[in-house]
């Protein structure tokens, strides 16, 4: 059973376009969803840029593409590693327009995804075997790199190493929602989802 909260799991199968860097990406993003959702309730289909310029060059033909496929939704991320996030937005809405796919939602994670991941100890712990959870991180927005800085909290407290594309769709399973929210990128996000996707 899905973790939904005090939602209740959607009963009717909708197919989500998402459009992000990489596959681990597109990993993390499926088990977030699979905590609003039953997994049997919804599909995805997806595309990739294998990073941020094809991302930012392909995304407006991907988003018609995956709507003609049958999307009800389509979601972008896209990871603002160093750029000005206003800046950013508004080049992405030039592309995906609100008004030309009103069934859209632009995500820009601060720094990256793995920021997100960094929001649950107890999950990292788990994953990894750890013998403790990392500190808490009370902005994990704030981390530079946090990539780097989730394989360097791994090795320190276990000597395990991290591999993103192994291991952040593991800490999205046992991530929790509650954590999650902690981050300021995921809250629009987690508001679409609530209110327009599972609504």
């Amino acid at each position: 059973m899905a973790n939904t909260g005090n939602m209740g799991i959607s009963k009717m199968v909708k197919t989500i376009g998402l459009i992000a860097e990489d596959d681990s990406d597109i990993e993390v993003i499926s088990e977030i969803l699979s905590k609003y959702m039953d997994k049997h309730t919804f599909s995805i289909k997806k595309f990739t840029g294998d990073g941020c310029g094809k991302l930012k060059q392909k995304c407006a033909i991907w988003a018609k593409l995956l709507f003609k496929r049958g999307c009800d939704h389509v979601l972008l991320f896209h990871d603002l590693d160093r750029n000005n996030e206003k800046a950013l937005r508004q080049a992405l809405l030039v592309k995906i327009p609100p008004a030309s796919f009103p069934n859209s939602l632009i995500v820009i994670p601060v720094e990256e995804l793995e920021a997100w991941l960094l929001s649950d100890s107890d999950a990292i712990k788990k994953v990894f075997g750890l013998p403790k959870a990392p500190n808490k991180i009370a902005e994990c927005e704030l981390i530079q790199s946090p990539k780097e800085h989730l394989g360097k909290i791994v090795w320190q407290i276990g000597k395990k190493r991290y591999l993103n594309t192994v291991h952040n769709k593991k800490i999205s399973t046992h991530a929790s929602l509650k954590n999650f929210r902690r981050c300021s990128s995921f809250k629009t996000f987690d508001e679409y989802v609530t209110q327009n996707i599972c609504a």
